[in-house]
């Protein structure tokens, strides 16, 4: 007795049919026949009252319907708990506070599918404050995040990718494009575009904090998201402060680094109590 012969049969009592049954499995009917000859040989019973009009379940045929659709149940469930662990084990969540960072990601995920290609990685785009909770919460086993945006506390370690520096954001035609760097003093007649401090990460907003109480900065507008100020800076509305990371690459804007600013350490957050292969091989792709 096979799985095939089960589902033939289920097929062929639900339908009360031999051809439709046929139909449904992309089989031919005398195939479906056979099937069902062997499985009444085997378990010495006639399933089907037979006539050249119609077909309909014996007695035999109701009882063993019902220990089949049971049959068929187990191994489809027995299945899917075999995909969904593998699926899992396969898995990776990842967690970004910002889409600008998703370009700095795609590298490091090439590198990996070149060495792992059947990961598959989950990746959250969403605010700092819920993919820093998810984190926290176990939620997510990867956090491109910024050292200084989370006080690292025990089981949860951080890898550095690389220094970031501030910059800043201005558009493409801006006067201060050209110029390859600039300093805090340079930008004391431009507009401001600041993160709201209760929406932006902590780095941000104490870097901003501290440089928006120098007297030199009269003009200052708040937005309440990063990408809302790229999205001003883009229409000539003013300029932002930023990491350089979360500056977008575009032909609209120039991102000109600030200088005798602190570096910040752009990097990954995980758990140190996570044993899934996924995380070790993704904290090992690229080392």
């Amino acid at each position: 007795m096979t799985i095939d012969n089960i589902r033939c049969f289920i097929l062929v009592a639900e339908n009360l049919s031999f051809a439709r049954a046929a139909e449904a499995l992309y089989i031919s009917q005398p195939a479906v026949t056979k099937q069902i000859n062997a499985l009444e040989n085997e378990l010495g019973a006639t399933l089907f009252i037979r006539s050249t009009r119609h077909v309909e379940l014996s007695s035999a045929g109701m009882t063993f319907y019902k220990d089949a659709k049971e049959i068929i149940s187990k191994v489809e469930q027995a299945v899917q708990h075999v995909q969904t662990q593998k699926r899992e084990m396969n898995s990776i969540r990842i967690g970004l506070s910002n889409s600008t960072v998703l370009s700095y990601l795609s590298r490091i995920l090439r590198i990996l599918h070149s060495k792992y290609p059947d990961i598959c990685p989950e990746i959250e785009i969403l605010s700092y404050k819920i993919v820093r909770n998810l984190f926290l919460e176990k939620k997510l086993d990867i956090l491109f995040y910024y050292k200084e945006n989370i006080t690292v506390k025990k089981g949860i370690r951080f890898k550095e990718l690389q220094k970031d520096y501030w910059s800043c954001l201005v558009p493409a035609a801006h006067p201060l494009a050209q110029r390859p760097t600039v300093d805090i003093h340079d930008l004391k007649n431009e507009k401001i575009l600041a993160c709201n401090p209760l929406n932006a990460p902590l780095a941000v907003a104490a870097f901003q904090q501290q440089l928006l109480e120098k007297p030199s900065f009269s003009t200052i507008s708040y937005c309440n998201t990063i990408e809302i100020a790229h999205c001003m800076v883009s229409a000539g509305m003013g300029i932002t402060l930023l990491p350089s990371l979360l500056c977008p690459t575009s032909e609209e804007f120039a991102i000109i680094p600030v200088n005798n600013t602190p570096n910040l350490s752009f990097g990954v957050f995980y758990h140190k109590d996570n044993k899934l292969d996924t995380v070790k091989n993704f904290l090992n792709s690229w080392s």
